[in-house]
């Protein structure tokens, strides 16, 4: 049918104009910033809007430089995200377990395209529009990047071969040449390109280094980053050092270190001191001061950096099988636009916030070797891999074997035993609990520092601690991973047993990777007798801006200390794939492909499921399933605060699977101490 004609207006307003958005700057300056402090602002967080620039002006309001004009120092970067970057990665940390921190553990992965240039904060724009107008040049790369590997004495190194280094210099001269244009100066780079694995090592530790170095597979998959970074240029040449330990000053040159921060120190500062009191920079702050050097640990330089844009290299396109660097083609676009601040949040450490443009897709095509792939942000480590959904190929009939869950064996072409019964088929039914107590919220904060001396070892301060911890690669994992407490377990505990009481028939349980989940999911699996061993997916861990990204006990090591984990699950999320920066909308949708995902598996079977995560998860893994928007980020902190431990929901899926409900039958709340619970008519007013 062909469109209708547009009807002639015969009433007009020529009055109502309607406005020009207004820039970030232009807020900033009508919130009552003054300019020079507004442009600093926006330099600071990546050009990304103004709610991260004004974060950043109310943390540093104390700031010394605040209103002196310092240009910030940017540099380009090619970097590695996917099996490659991980392989590096677990060299990175391999090398400084090994032989001690040498210089290329100051920075994670990279290849360096260009030296440091500066950049006056209200030129800023330019650097942006530069770099968007580079990404049709970098999706003409001639083929996949090669890497040769090369070692001398103190140095050991991946060099880029020169059909990519005539590639990718043409594009950071073309950079160098679009900021020209705006008077900002770029020296053009002309050395070698290469990713510096060790160097600035004593000699005896060539050997060993080098040994590692040859581990790594250099035909793995990999997708690459042109990113622009940029830093306060009081940064260096520094040592950044992280705080571990909070830290109230007590003299009036003593700098209050809170945890999670990042302190710059003058490499001379650390030389000379002799009782370990060092003259540092907060980065979330800018407050400069003494501090206790033994609160804070020396960590990567460009953990206190912020990535302005990042944009992929992309294959140039061939007439047969497309392909981008083995990552599906369809996303193989990054987030062009990044924003790095911190929210000082009363008893939390500083994080990451970002805002996020939409994203631009290319033609599918499929890889060659990996599973199609989606590849999220990143930061200063930058892998970030979420798996896409795609078709299951073809195969014969086959029997399958799910580990536990069905001893029969694998075999292809033979059809189902005729007398085996007929398998479930009606709706699912989910349901979501949260972990039990936490040592920090019954005890403290300072549970971890009473209850672990300087060399890691464990003594029961209390007896609603654990009588034993479990062996992890480092006890300072106990601070960011806790376990469950005595009552924690014991809740747990009845928590199950009313499961069990209101016949819920669960047959899988998936959990957080956090301890304390996988420890309530224990107990409860034990409780129902369950046959089919948990299953791990990092995809149900809590909001990650609160908390970053902890190093979780893999499956092997859980199942070496007792647990009953499944080690072969390929978990919809991997640690890497968690985004220390996330904000509350990635938060449902990372939580709500999770929990799609696990449904779906079990679609066929109409199994019930249990998941065990934290007090969000209630809502972030059940309400797109119910139909609803997410709730915002005030609603979504007042409705965590609400959730006793171990409150569990239930919803049901209606029989022709199209549409979710909250089941009538409510578990009932568990209320101890100061945390009172919810009623059951609350519980469904807090889910709206």
């Amino acid at each position: 049918m062909a469109s209708a004609d547009l009807p002639t207006r015969h009433h007009r307003n020529d009055t109502i104009k309607r406005r020009q958005t207004p820039s970030a700057l232009d807020i900033l300056m009508q919130m009552g910033f003054p300019k020079q402090r507004a442009e600093k602002a926006i330099a600071a967080t990546g050009d990304n809007g103004v709610q991260l620039a004004s974060d950043w002006l109310l943390s540093h309001v104390h700031d010394p430089t605040l209103d002196i004009n310092i240009p910030r120092e940017y540099i380009l970067y090619l970097c590695p995200v996917g099996p490659l970057q991980k392989q590096l990665t677990e060299f990175w940390e391999k090398s400084q377990n090994l032989c001690g921190f040498n210089g290329a553990h100051s920075y994670f992965p990279h290849v360096t395209l260009c030296p440091f240039f500066k950049c006056d904060d209200n030129k800023v724009h330019v650097l942006s529009e530069a770099m968007a107008k580079m990404e049709e040049k970098l999706s003409q790369c001639p083929g996949k990047l090669q890497l040769d590997f090369f070692s001398q004495v103190n140095f050991i190194g991946l060099f880029i071969r020169d059909q990519h280094y005539d590639f990718l210099m043409k594009i950071a001269d073309d950079f160098s040449a679009e900021i020209r244009k705006s008077g900002v100066n770029l020296e053009p780079h002309r050395k070698q390109l290469h990713m510096t694995l060790a160097y600035q090592y004593p000699t005896e530790q060539h050997e060993a280094l080098l040994k590692l170095a040859k581990e790594i597979d250099l035909s793995a998959d990999v997708r690459w980053d042109y990113r622009l970074y940029s830093r306060d240029a009081r940064s260096g040449p520094t040592e950044v050092r992280k705080v571990i330990k909070c830290y109230t000053h007590q003299l009036g040159d003593e700098l209050e270190l809170i945890e999670g921060d990042f302190i710059s120190v003058d490499l001379a500062e650390v030389e000379k001191s002799k009782d370990r009191w060092y003259h540092g920079t907060s980065w979330l702050t800018g407050n400069a001061g003494m501090f206790p050097g033994t609160y804070t640990k020396k960590t990567q330089e460009t953990f206190a950096w912020t990535k302005q844009r990042s944009y992929p290299l992309v294959e140039r396109p061939s007439s047969v099988n497309p392909v981008t660097n083995g990552f599906h083609s369809e996303v193989a676009h990054d987030e062009n636009q990044y924003a790095l601040v911190v929210k000082n949040r009363p008893h939390d450490s500083p994080k990451f916030t970002r805002s996020h443009p939409p994203k631009k897709t290319r033609a599918e095509s499929p890889p060659p070797k990996l599973p199609p792939t989606k590849i999220n942000r990143a930061d200063s480590n930058p892998t970030k891999i979420t798996r896409a959904e795609s078709p299951p190929p073809k195969l014969p009939p086959t029997k399958v074997n799910r580990a536990d869950s069905n001893p029969t064996k694998v075999t292809r072409g033979e059809s189902p035993p005729p007398k085996l019964p007929p398998k479930k088929t009606g709706p699912c039914k989910l349901f979501i609990m949260r972990h039990g107590e936490r040592p920090d919220f019954s005890l403290g904060r300072s549970w971890f520092e009473e209850a672990f001396d300087d060399d890691g070892v464990y003594t029961r301060k209390n007896l609603n601690l654990p009588e034993k911890m479990y062996k992890r690669k480092t006890y300072l994992e106990y601070n960011y991973d806790p376990p469950l407490t005595e009552v924690g377990k014991f809740q747990a505990k009845i928590a199950g047993e009313y499961l069990l009481k209101t016949n819920c028939s669960i047959s899988h349980i998936y959990t957080s990777p956090s301890l304390r989940c996988v420890q309530t999911s224990v107990e409860v699996y034990k409780v129902l007798g369950l046959t089919n061993k948990i299953k791990i997916e990092p995809g149900l861990f809590e909001w990650t801006y609160h908390v970053g990204v902890p190093k979780f006990m893999d499956p092997q090591e859980l199942t070496d200390v007792g647990l009953p984990i499944l080690t072969n699950h390929c978990p919809q999320f991997v640690r890497e794939d968690l985004d220390p920066d996330e904000n509350v909308d990635e938060l449902y949708h990372r939580c709500n492909k999770a929990t799609r995902e696990i449904l779906k598996s079990h679609e066929k079977s109409g199994d019930s499921v249990l998941l065990v995560g934290h007090s969000g998860t209630l809502d972030l893994c059940s309400r797109s399933l119910l139909g609803k928007q997410s709730k915002s980020e005030p609603q979504y902190q007042d409705f965590i605060t609400k959730i006793p431990f171990c409150c569990a929901i239930s919803i049901q899926q209606s029989p022709d699977k199209k549409k979710w409900t909250v089941c009538s039958d409510h578990h009932l709340p568990l209320s101890m101490g100061k945390c009172t619970g919810l009623k059951i008519d609350t519980l469904k007013r807090v889910m709206e």
